[in-house]
């Protein structure tokens, strides 16, 4: 009976990635891609590889992503609260929500960083919808 992806691990299918490269592609998650790219000047070429440039570009789309959301949530808070208001019988009691709401958004991305984060160490590729389609077509 043949294996099928033995790798380095032995039977089961283990990544073929070295730990060094799992750390690294971990570390971007942790740093927001900020250590990605040191070892991408350091390593030269020798860091180009799929599962490594997979993370780091996944890492750096969603510090932007998180970026923009904590730039722009005072705006939208004051955009939709001041809609809100317009609303006959609104208050404080329409618009108390909001704050709370954006704060579990960013709350869900920094899970998602440590979903990256672990899936990385394991020497896999974390699927976050709509980011990983984004990376794998900038991978191409």
């Amino acid at each position: 009976m043949p294996v099928i992806n033995t790798g380095k691990f032995g039977k089961g299918g283990g990544s073929n990635t070295d730990g060094l490269e799992r750390i690294m592609a971990g570390l971007n998650y942790l740093t927001l891609g900020l250590s990605g790219l040191i070892y991408t000047i350091i390593q030269g070429r020798y860091a180009r590889t799929t599962f490594f440039r997979f993370h780091f570009l996944q890492s750096i789309l969603l510090a932007i992503m998180g970026l923009l959301i904590n730039m722009t949530a005072s705006i939208f808070v004051n955009i939709v609260g001041g809609m809100l208001q317009l609303v006959p019988g609104g208050g404080e009691q329409l618009i108390g929500w909001l704050p709370t709401a954006i704060g579990w958004v960013v709350q869900i991305g920094y899970l998602l960083l440590l979903y990256g984060l672990v899936f990385s160490l394991m020497g896999k590729e974390a699927e976050i919808p709509v980011v990983s389609k984004i990376v794998r077509q900038q991978l191409r």
